[in-house]
């Protein structure tokens, strides 16, 4: 579903997220919305796996709020129940007090990047993911390379039956792996694809990241939708990685880095909307000030 965002205007100090100094610390009003209905209980994956209350969107709340005022230590009781957090948000959409679940989520897994010292391994898998891979189209490229090799070549098939997958623990995640595709979307950038007939819009489309890398069909497939409607498409050359991965990780520097470039890029012309097909990205987007 191609997803329009609405026209971005500049904000002051406009960031991807709050830019304030105070960014990673809520108002004790955002955790009292809460009123512990339990409505949202059902609506949570994890809840609905575990049945635990630290793993339900009332009790996550209720733990970031003990923290918040140092009456529950940032340890690894916590940690491990803000990161199971899928980050879904399907609990909001059950709230009937309006908690934006989200922000406080993100917020918490910032004060845990800031706060607490992950295992070695963790530390460097993260800083490489989200500091020296996504924020660089180029070195996203590459890493595709390197994934759709190791998926064509038959190393994939002979990595999942030696069992070394499971060794080392990588076997439900190596299952999620997109498959990458032969050409990136990477090439169509600073590209402009004029309408079909009379032309009703001028949009730009984000790209997203891993979608450049393994859903370029897609892409193609909504711009075909969008000139045959009568848009002229651009698709800005500069834009990078949303932020999305990285503000749910809680590495909001990264986050917002990324923010600002996407709102130089999208806003130095003119366009009727800003169009992406990716939801997470549109999400994102929407939430830039």
């Amino acid at each position: 579903m191609v997803e329009a965002v609405n026209k971005i205007e500049p904000a002051a100090g406009a960031s991807g997220f709050t830019a304030s100094d105070n960014a990673d610390k809520l108002a004790y009003e955002d955790y009292a919305r809460c009123i512990h209905c339990g409505l949202c209980l059902n609506h949570c994956p994890t809840y609905r796996l575990w049945g635990l209350e630290a793993d339900s969107p009332r009790g996550r709340i209720r733990q970031m709020l003990l923290v918040d005022q140092g009456k529950l230590e940032l340890g690894d009781s916590f940690v491990r129940h803000i990161d199971r957090c899928l980050d879904c948000r399907a609990c909001e959409t059950a709230c009937p007090s309006g908690v934006e679940y989200g922000k406080l989520v993100e917020v918490a897994r910032a004060q845990i990047e800031q706060n607490y010292r992950r295992p070695i391994f963790s530390r460097l898998a993260r800083s490489l993911v989200f500091r020296h891979i996504l924020p660089h189209p180029q070195r996203i490229a590459a890493a595709a390379r390197l994934v759709r090799l190791y998926q064509r070549s038959g190393l994939q098939g002979l990595a999942r039956r030696s069992g070394a997958l499971r060794l080392l623990g990588l076997e439900q995640r190596e299952r999620l792996l997109p498959m990458i595709d032969r050409e990136f979307f990477f090439s169509r950038l600073g590209s402009t694809f004029p309408a079909q007939g009379k032309r009703r819009a001028r949009v730009a489309m984000f790209a997203g990241c891993v979608a450049q890398v393994a859903f370029s069909a897609l892409n193609d497939a909504t711009i075909r939708v969008l000139t045959a409607n009568g848009c002229e498409v651009v698709v800005p050359n500069g834009q990078v990685c949303c932020g999305a991965l990285a503000a749910h990780a809680g590495v909001r520097d990264v986050a917002r880095q990324l923010a600002r470039t996407n709102l130089d890029v999208f806003l130095g012309e003119d366009f009727d909307a800003v169009v992406t097909n990716a939801a997470g990205c549109g999400s994102t987007l929407k939430e830039y000030e």
